[in-house]
Order: structure tokens, then sequence, then C-alpha cells
């Protein structure tokens, strides 16, 4: 009997000296493994450039996904030395008489969980069908717009009164509309979208949007309006109320502008639909834009002389179109001086502030050449009332 005794006692000494090898090449094999995938994401990664970007905004960059990456395998490192050490200590406990009560009780707090986590997963399957489908069929709507888009960019595909420029912002926004439907219909089906908490989380959220998003809606449904009515496109040179220069980014939100002076301008597009936009480059109507100076002259001076004038301070302005010939206008008759207004046309309508700048250089110069005084603005001197202004024909 002893030496049944002593055999099985040997017998199980020998288990545990199994158990304890196994657990220690298990923790052997997980280091070697993890510390591996921890070299292969560094190797990757190290000198990447990539980026998850939205526009101009990064939202994550090659070194937070490094860093990301190496600590979540560090943490499954560590889950899967506890569970191996966890599954070690029932079976070491059930070796020995002493200890065997132990070993089943420890045994079923792991293993409860997972019964009832492996029933939780077939309940949710039929919901988790559901939401797959939804996915997919919102993949396969997402995908026909997209085509559809470039068909329309390439003139692949045309509709009526439908322009190939609006194909882009209409994208977007019928992409944002199959997103926000799609996440609509998935969020129900999430595992505890009835738990009270999470309806919390909900009305929580939807709160805060609602009261931060009325401006930034406002916006957006401003910029819509923008893009279908074409009041200017990405490079045109406008005029919106105070700032002018040429349109280097349009989006939903906010129209930006650099002005001469090579300043960036960002305007919401609810100020931009609300104030008066003229836009320097549209050719529908014309392909030349008519720039206009005016002056006002004594009625001594005959005018005649005057259009002279200020038709030669046009013609000696560089980027002044030679046809349509410059013409003058005369605007008033005021008390004391006729104002009279050059008009010429030019093409360069990035170059206005320039333009403008060098047409009135001239008009100053031809001017002082015949010996005429501009009468802006007007003054008070004292002459001789009774020699006639009017000039002599």
């Amino acid at each position: 009997m002893e030496g049944i005794l002593a055999g099985t006692v040997a017998l199980r000494l020998l288990l545990a000296a199994g158990l304890t090898l196994a657990l220690i090449l298990v923790l052997v094999a997980l280091r070697f493994l993890f510390t591996r995938a921890t070299q292969r994401v560094d190797d990757r990664l190290l000198h990447s450039r990539w980026a998850l970007a939205i526009q101009d905004m990064e939202l994550m960059s090659a070194a937070n996904l490094r860093r990301g990456l190496c600590f979540l395998l560090g943490a499954a490192h560590m889950f899967a030395a506890l569970f191996a050490v966890y599954l070690y200590i029932p079976f070491m406990l059930g070796l020995f008489p002493g200890t065997e009560p132990l070993a089943l009780p420890l045994a079923q707090y792991f293993v409860t969980p997972l019964t009832q986590l492996w029933q939780a997963l077939v309940d949710y399957l039929p919901s988790l069908v559901s939401m797959l489908v939804i996915l997919f069929y919102a993949w396969l709507i997402l995908k026909l717009l997209y085509v559809v888009k470039v068909a329309l960019q390439k003139r692949y595909l045309t509709l009526p009164d439908f322009r190939p420029e609006w194909s882009e912002p209409t994208y977007k926004i019928l992409r944002f509309l199959v997103l926000a439907l799609t996440l609509a219909m998935v969020v129900p089906l999430l595992p505890g979208a009835d738990s009270p908490a999470f309806k919390g989380v909900s009305l929580f959220v939807g709160a805060m949007v609602t009261l931060g998003s009325t401006t930034a809606m406002g916006n957006i449904t401003s910029g819509i309006v923008l893009i279908y009515t074409r009041a200017f496109n990405v490079g045109d040179m406008v005029r919106v109320g105070e700032a002018f220069g040429e349109v280097v980014e349009r989006s939903l939100v906010a129209t930006r502008i650099k002005t001469p002076k090579h300043e960036i301008v960002t305007i919401p597009n609810s100020s931009v639909l609300s104030s008066q936009v003229t836009n320097y480059s549209d050719r529908s109507e014309s392909p030349a834009h008519l720039v206009h100076v005016q002056v006002s002259i004594g009625y001594d001076v005959d005018w005649r002389t005057v259009h002279q004038l200020m038709v030669a301070a046009a013609q000696d302005t560089a980027l002044i179109d030679p046809v349509p010939e410059p013409f003058v206008l005369q605007k008033g008759m005021g008390d004391f001086s006729v104002s009279y207004e050059i008009n010429a046309y030019t093409r360069a309508s990035a170059q206005l502030p320039q333009i403008y700048s060098e047409l009135m250089q001239h008009v100053l110069d031809r001017f002082a050449q015949a010996d005429i005084e501009i009468l802006s603005p007007a003054y008070t001197a004292i002459r001789d009332g009774n020699r006639r202004t009017t000039p002599s024909t």
C-alpha cells in the first residue's frame, strides 16, 4: 500500500513538473512571438510617412499608430501570460488531495464567464447578421455613388441641367447622408443599445451636437447654396465684403481667399451668402473685365480734351486691352466741376490692384502735362468772377 501511495505521489510530482515546464515553455514562446511582432511593427512604421487625415487635419500619424500597436501587443502579451498562469494554477491544485477542493471553484470563475459570453454571442447572432447586411448595402451604395461621380466628372454620363463641377460636392453630401442613415440603423443593433447607460450617453451626445452645431449647420447650408448658385469657383478673383483676392479653397463650412498681399482670409459661408459677392473672373458674359477711374474737371476745360487725355492714359497702361477701345463717360455735372469716368477692358483680373494704380498714375501724368487741374477733392479759391469759364470752341 505504501508503495502504491509512493508511486502515486511520484507520478503527481512528475505531472506537476511537466505542467511547470509546459508553462515555462508557453511563456517563453509568447515572449518570442510578441517580441517578433513588435519588431515587425517597428520596422514597418518607424520611418513611414503614412498618416490618417481628413483634408488638412491629421488624425493619426505613423508614429502614433506604431505606439498604439506596440501598446496593444504588450497588453495582449500580458493577458496571454496571465491566462496561461490562470490555467496552470487549477491544474496544479487538482494534482494534490489537500488542494484539490480549491481547483474546481477556481476553474469555474473562468469557465462561467466564457459560457455566458458564448451564449450572448449566440443570442446576438441575428442582430450581427442584420448589421453586416446593412453595412454591405451601405458600402455598395457608396461605391455606386463614386462611380456615378467619376462618370459625371469625365462626362461619360450627363444629366439635364447638372454641371460636372457639381459632382464632387453632391457626392460628398450624399455620402454623408448615407453614412448618417447607416449609423442610425446600426446603432440600435449594437450590444447594450437598450441599456440605460447607452441611452444616457446617446442623449448627452445628441444634446451637445444640437447646442454646438447651430452655427456650423448654418454655414454648411450656406455652403451648399453657394455651390449650386455658382457664385464663384476656386481660382476666381472675387470681392466678398471687405475681402478681395483669389478663392483658394471652398468647403461646406468656410471660404478661404488669398489677397494680393498674400494674406489668407477665412470667411464663414453664412457671411458669404449674406454679403454682396463680386466675381471678377466670370467670363460667361464678356471675356474681359471693365476697369474705371473717375475724375472731376472744371467747366473751363473742353470735354473733348478731357476725353483725349483719359483715353491716352488708359492706352499707356500696360495690361489694358486695345480692343475694345477705352471710352469716357460723363458721370455728372456738379456745382463746380464735371465728373468724367474712363472705362477700359482688361483680361488680367488677377492684377486689378496694379492695373488701377498704374491707370491712376497715367491719368495724373496726362493732366499734369496738359496743365489741367483735377478738382477732386473740391477746394475754394479766390478768382476773378468776371472772366468766363466756358471753353473756347
